[in-house]
């Protein structure tokens, strides 16, 4: 998710949030080889362990003419009847690139009251659950255990776009 604000200097500004997955490809390689993203990759990761739900938050300075000429492929985007949202997102992958990271953001996400009971009671039924999800796995798995999806006896088949493992 992005924002481009103007400053009251006038500059343009680009503020993104996002998976780390996600950020990190968009990351520029300056930030990418930081401390800063060593230390706070190292953090996320600790907190995704702990089921906590994770952002890295980033920013780069936009110059007039890029804005301006992004800004208007993605109107014209915008305008499109056909597959519209995959264009948009396309045109703002052109913006969202070598971003420097400013920070990151690790939240609980509370499970709704009776979760865990109506999971319980479905498998009780025999009912197949699946799960599929945009999370990492760390996170992923500390919720399908606190949800009482998943436990120590389990398989755990876990497929992502790197690795089957």
């Amino acid at each position: 998710m992005s924002c481009i604000v103007r400053r009251e200097d006038g500059r343009i500004l680009l503020m993104c949030k996002g998976a780390d997955s996600v950020i990190e490809e968009r990351l520029s390689k300056k930030s990418l080889s930081s401390k800063m993203y060593k230390e706070t990759k190292k953090y996320v990761d600790e907190f995704a362990n702990e089921g906590l739900r994770t952002l890295l938050l980033c920013e780069r300075f936009i110059d007039e003419d890029e804005y301006q000429a992004w800004n208007k492929k993605s109107q014209l985007a915008k305008l499109e009847i056909n597959n519209r949202e995959e264009k948009v997102a396309a045109i703002d992958e052109e913006i969202e690139c070598d971003l420097e990271l400013i920070g990151s953001t690790a939240i609980e996400d509370r499970l709704q009251d009776q979760v865990k009971d109506t999971i319980e009671f479905m498998k009780n039924a025999n009912i197949k659950v699946w799960v599929l999800t945009g999370d990492k796995v760390e996170t992923a798995i500390n919720i399908g255990i606190s949800a009482g999806l998943i436990d120590s006896t389990f398989d755990q088949h876990i497929l992502d776009e790197v690795n089957f493992y």
